[in-house]
């Protein structure tokens, strides 16, 4: 395992490496919230990868945007793009989970990057709005963004107490919750506190509409594995049946477990990875 610090043309990118340098690569992006550690169990299952998490900017141990400015989602899908350029990553594997997920859908689909096989979990793009909800959208996201209520940054006393926080938000066991948290907590003047960005609870300004969505989607030509768990609280495969349908080659693997069912069975989510990515173009 080793650990790296990157420079793309925005932000200071920091990940970790696991694996066979000289095997195929796998870039990995984590969902709103978590870091490189969530693909931790996975990439130990995958060791004859090069398997490679980043923390998104405002995550983990990545840069934050300067003050006076504010995340926008599309802007993760140009820092991907960067980070796998500064890489030098070619015809290479992108996986993503949940928001991870989401925006690894719309870099496949813009074709810019030389992506072998795409490898989506619990996500097939992002949240989508109808068109006449964007002035409902916007207007609320200018208020909560001017006028900020009651979200403020977080300290935990010691280490337990902050484990079992996010306990009770569900969908998780303690392993997998430890492991996040031992990338995602630094000590601070009040105790320990998340390394989260506070501005990434923001409600975006603007959405895809669906249309949109299931134009990234037509456009995906590299060979796409969906999986989902089912008992997660998001139904993706129930919900998102147009955007399956509209990846040209998409397999699609329901397997029990939640949201963040790569952390907690990841010898079963490597299997179904490695007969995917094991088959032929």
């Amino acid at each position: 395992m080793g650990h790296f610090s990157i420079q793309t043309k925005f932000n200071t990118i920091e990940g970790i490496e696991w694996g066979n340098p000289n095997g195929k690569t796998i870039l990995a992006v984590h969902g709103w919230l978590d870091n490189a550690n969530s693909f931790a169990p996975l990439a130990a299952q995958l060791s004859d990868f090069r398997f490679i998490a980043i923390d998104l900017p405002g995550h983990g141990k990545s840069s934050h945007k300067p003050d006076r400015t504010i995340y926008h989602f599309a802007e993760y899908v140009l820092e991907i793009i960067s980070i796998a350029e500064a890489l030098g990553l070619e015809n290479f594997i992108l996986l993503g989970h949940s928001m991870g997920g989401a925006i690894s859908t719309l870099v496949a689909g813009l074709d810019i990057l030389k992506i072998d096989k795409l490898v989506l979990i619990e996500a097939l793009g992002p949240v989508s709005s109808d068109p006449e909800k964007a002035p409902s959208i916007l207007k609320d996201a200018i208020k909560q963004i001017l006028h900020p209520r009651g979200k403020k940054e977080t300290y935990f006393p010691n280490w337990e107490s902050a484990i079992s926080v996010r306990m009770r938000a569900g969908d998780m066991l303690k392993e997998s919750v430890e492991l996040l948290m031992e990338r995602g907590l630094e000590k601070g003047p009040k105790g320990l506190k998340p390394r989260r960005d506070l501005r990434l609870h923001f409600n975006s300004l603007f959405r895809l509409t669906e249309e949109q969505v299931l134009a990234f989607c037509k456009n995906i030509s590299m060979p796409t594995l969906l999986i989902v768990g089912d008992k997660s609280m998001y139904p993706i495969s129930s919900i998102y049946e147009q955007r399956k349908i509209a990846v040209s080659n998409l397999t699609e693997k329901i397997l029990s477990g939640g949201h963040h069912l790569h952390l907690d069975d990841p010898k079963t989510v490597a299997h179904v990875v490695r007969s995917f990515l094991q088959e032929s173009v």
